[in-house]
């Protein structure tokens, strides 16, 4: 994997700016992220957490997923998606069924072993490679013991169109103006961190974008 010169100032300050018309380009990742949440198989009662919830398309699926025992907590590091979901959720008669925060995946501000299940998309792809294990860290922290993870990332393939290598051209002279992700292999961090049954799918999200799909339970 390349590095992802991103802080995270910046990565606040980018993804304000593109919560303005982040909506018309987030279906090129709902399938990825859909394929996600069935993988997370969330169960009424189950207490949820979502890391880099964006727009809230995902929290409004799991507010309902949850059912009226059920938890649903989401943190994101940009004020404007966080307007953005609480609009949506208002919208929909969900935002009192779900706790938005703003934070960073790097310290999460929530008590050990509070989530049955911890599901992110498209966040880990932002953080810098010698910071993925802290993040991880922090989401095997706050799950229980049992619990599941389920990681949506942009990653890369073997065949020439999904080798991203032009991609990571692009993106080594100019992160900023692909939203600061690139592509990552995250399974072996899973592993590593002792995550037990770990498994990881790829797919062309939107037919388009290589993802993978990484899953693994919290011993």
């Amino acid at each position: 994997m390349i590095r992802a010169p991103i802080t995270p100032e910046r990565a606040r300050e980018l993804y304000d700016f593109f919560s303005a018309f982040y909506g018309y380009v987030a279906w090129l990742e709902s399938g990825s992220r859909m394929k996600g949440l069935d993988l997370a198989d969330v169960k009424q009662g189950s207490a949820v957490l979502e890391v880099g919830f964006g727009t809230g398309n995902v929290l409004l699926e799991l507010a309902k997923n949850v059912g009226e025992k059920g938890e649903v907590c989401g943190i994101d590091i940009s004020p404007k998606m966080l307007e953005n979901a609480k609009r949506r959720l208002e919208r929909r008669g969900l935002r009192d069924k779900v706790d938005l925060r703003l934070g960073d995946a790097r310290k999460l501000p929530y008590s050990d072993d509070k989530f049955d299940i911890v599901f992110s998309s498209y966040v880990l792809d932002l953080i810098d490679t010698p910071e993925i294990p802290l993040v991880l860290s922090e989401f095997k922290r706050v799950l229980r013991s049992g619990g599941r993870l389920v990681l949506v990332n942009m990653s890369k393939g073997g065949s020439w169109y999904t080798n991203m290598k032009v991609y990571e051209w692009i993106y080594k002279a100019s992160p900023s103006c692909l939203g600061g992700c690139r592509p990552v292999l995250i399974k072996s961090y899973l592993e590593e961190l002792g995550f037990q049954n770990v498994r990881r799918e790829f797919m062309l999200a939107g037919h388009l974008l290589p993802s993978e799909i990484v899953f693994g339970e919290k011993p």
